[in-house]
């Protein structure tokens, strides 16, 4: 008898052994599977991501073609570039691919054609860090601009009466900054609020404001207004 109890708990024990090791066997299968499956999803999210993006209506860049650009820190060097404001970009093509500019470093360059500047802002105070266009700038005060494109994915109709809405790249309205020093903010666009940023001057701006029809968000308008400041 107490043979068969050995042998019955032995037998038990190797049971519930196996059922362990075939748990743990179809757990790892099935993580497998789940990993794998995630993977495929991801891969496949990529692949489609990546179609929608290229059939997009609309453009990520401001200009589709490449342009002659020169840096600032290379003297008459020219380049050929376009800015991809989807991502903040700005791409440089070479001979025989095209790179994007290391997005560490402080970097001015001019569009030759438009003489258009872009200077990279990486400023603690700047949610978003990127090229800024340099519309007005001094030793003292700048007025820069950030250009940006939206990209939206593609959206099924809601019922039958609707049709698939394809993805695009839509142009968004252009945000204004100032730098007084080294200091970069977002500008104002109430005029109450840009007045606090002159509290010195601020009857004679509110009088040319008021007096120019100045807009706060337009460029020339602005340009107008910040060179008016560096006379005050």
């Amino acid at each position: 008898m107490k043979l068969n109890r050995y042998y019955i708990l032995a037998l038990t024990f190797c049971l519930i052994i196996t059922e362990a090791n075939y748990a743990q066997t179809t757990r790892r299968s099935t993580e497998g599977q789940t990993l794998s499956s995630r993977i495929d999803k991801v891969q496949h999210n990529m692949l489609l991501n990546g179609a929608n993006l290229a059939n997009a209506n609309g453009s990520p860049f401001i200009n589709d073609e490449f342009e002659l650009v020169k840096f600032k820190k290379l003297g008459n060097r020219v380049f050929l570039a376009r800015y991809n404001a989807n991502l903040g970009e700005m791409q440089l093509k070479r001979e025989n691919d095209t790179i994007a500019l290391d997005n560490t470093k402080n970097l001015e360059l001019t569009f030759t054609q438009s003489n258009k500047v872009y200077s990279y802002t990486n400023k603690e105070n700047v949610s978003k860090c990127g090229f800024l266009v340099v519309l007005m700038e001094n030793d003292s005060l700048a007025l820069l601009k950030e250009e940006l494109v939206k990209f939206y994915d593609i959206k099924p109709p809601s019922n039958s009466y609707e049709k698939i809405k394809p993805a695009e790249f839509k142009r968004l309205s252009d945000v204004y900054y100032y730098r007084q020093g080294d200091k970069v903010s977002l500008l104002p666009q109430k005029r109450k609020d840009f007045l606090k940023l002159f509290p010195q001057h601020s009857s004679e701006l509110k009088d040319y404001i008021k007096e120019n029809k100045i807009s706060f968000n337009k460029d020339e308008d602005l340009i107008t207004l910040f060179e008016y400041i560096n006379t005050l």
